[in-house]
């Protein structure tokens, strides 16, 4: 319950202050506990970033995955909930904007950020890339999935972004009806540079 407590209250800090406010006093605070209990369980408050990070990335993905419980979808009705999930809350949250922020101006010049960063990311990318390929084979499509992901991933990022950082420029449900598009393209065949004989990204 504690680890759990320091986690919450690092990301609370984040969301509020940024990187360079939030410090082991700051968030024991928070939390409402010694801080010794910092060093106990993380060792310090990079880990604890860190492991905030990992926790994070885990919510993000249990979000999403909720959208893809009903049995008797396809395989393409699944992909298209995992886009609609991408831009409703609680994946559509400012604050978690705030809190991804800080862990990007890390991911550059802290290794274990880094490493936890690629973590998260390939596990988006790797259930994005089952996603695609089943709803392709559906389709009797030859896509190359794992080049298909990396490019929907960036897109994705790229409209979360800016729909955080500006929701005036555009709504949730053009964000939905671009990715959309771009799902009718790949699974028509007409994604350039998408086909299976395409070499796959690098890991």
């Amino acid at each position: 319950m504690r680890r759990r407590a320091l986690i919450e209250a690092t990301a609370r800090c984040l969301a509020e202050r940024g990187h360079a406010a939030t410090s082991v006093r700051e968030v024991c605070a928070r939390a409402g506990v010694s801080p010794g209990l910092v060093r106990h369980y993380f060792g310090g408050i990079d880990t604890l970033i860190a492991e905030t990070y990992r926790f994070i990335g885990s919510h993000v993905a249990e979000a999403l995955a909720v959208a893809l419980q009903d049995p008797a979808a396809t395989a393409e009705a699944r992909l298209r909930a995992f886009i609609d999930a991408s831009f409703r809350p609680p994946v559509l949250d400012p604050e978690l904007l705030s809190i991804w922020l800080s862990f990007w101006a890390l991911v550059r010049r802290d290794e274990a950020i880094r490493q936890v960063h690629r973590d998260v990311y390939a596990a988006y990318r790797k259930t994005l890339e089952q996603l695609i390929a089943a709803a392709a084979e559906d389709r009797a499509r030859g896509v190359n999935a794992a080049l298909a992901s990396l490019a929907f991933t960036a897109m994705l990022d790229g409209l979360w972004l800016e729909l955080c950082l500006d929701p005036t420029v555009f709504a949730p449900d053009d964000a939905v009806r671009i990715a959309n598009g771009w799902v009718d393209g790949l699974l028509s065949g007409n994604a350039m540079g998408l086909s299976r004989d395409e070499p796959a990204p690098r890991r």
